[in-house]
């Protein structure tokens, strides 16, 4: 099959994304391999699970079926993450908003739902370059995202004994020590989104990974209630929600307890993390 057919055939599937699709693949792969994959692309199923990565932040992130893709908006909470640890020199908008801790020589945070490990493993690095120590505890659910957090964080990490994975439910369990920040991308579609979510979405990718519940927020006051309590005083927490969830979140950030709360828009102007600081004392 060549380029142009493969060009005319993921043309024909209705997806907005397949003209770049079709020329990536077409760039990665061969033969018998690249008409398989096209095929696969045709029928719905996402580039990154035919071709198994998906670029985020500065690294190329392993990814398989049963593991939340990594998606570009997601980048933002690494950004909020390294604005507030005062290394990320070339911020703008909202992210400008939220208040940089000094004098610190060792940083430990926390990564809940980190999935890929994309956030954690990408905040991590930053850190490491940046001449601090850094230790960062990556927790998930899912026995697939454990798996694949765990490869990713020996094939991207400069220094792999930064960060532990570990399996963790947050709804049901304690975090274990203390925190500068804690970041976390949780599930929160709502029940009624997942039913109108874009095939490649609804029918390859995890559930487990998407739905939080009638309303998308399931997870958002046991994170901010185990934050509040995990984080040393002055710490911060980011966490990604859906663009209609923005004032829920905060609500519930402050009812938290924390003292400093505010939202950070994506570079759509849709509203997309909101960090709170914790009171210093």
């Amino acid at each position: 099959m060549t380029s142009g057919e493969i060009l005319k055939l993921l043309a024909g599937s209705g997806d907005e994304e397949a003209q770049i699709d079709a020329r990536i693949l077409c760039e990665e792969l061969e033969g018998e391999a690249l008409s398989i994959a096209a095929a696969r692309r045709a029928k719905g199923e996402p580039l990154a699970y035919i071709l198994g990565h998906r670029h985020f932040w500065r690294g190329d992130f392993k990814v398989v079926p049963g593991v939340l893709i990594p998606r570009p908006d997601t980048e933002l909470v690494v950004e909020c993450a390294l604005r507030y640890l005062g290394l990320h020199d070339l911020a703008t908008g909202d992210v400008l908003d939220i208040p940089a801790v000094s004098g610190l020589t060792e940083v430990r945070f926390a990564d809940i739902c980190t999935g890929t490990g994309c956030i954690g493993i990408s905040i991590a690095n930053e850190i490491k370059a940046s001449g601090l120590n850094v230790t960062g505890v990556l927790t998930d659910i899912s026995d697939d995202a454990i798996s694949v957090a765990k490869y990713n964080a020996k094939a991207i990490l400069s220094d792999p004994a930064a960060v532990e994975v570990i399996r963790h439910d947050i709804l049901h369990g304690e975090l274990s020590g203390k925190f500068n920040f804690i970041v976390s991308n949780p599930p929160y579609i709502t029940d009624s989104e997942m039913d109108e979510l874009e095939s490649s979405v609804k029918e390859y990718e995890p559930p487990l990974a998407l739905r939080g519940g009638p309303d998308g927020l399931d997870f958002y006051e046991c994170i901010f209630n185990k934050s509040f309590d995990s984080l040393v005083p002055g710490g911060a927490v980011f966490a990604e929600h859906g663009y209609l969830q923005g004032e829920a979140v905060r609500e519930l950030c402050r009812k938290a307890g924390f003292g400093k709360v505010g939202t950070v828009r994506d570079y759509g102007n849709n509203e997309r993390v909101t960090w709170g600081i914790k009171n210093a004392g």
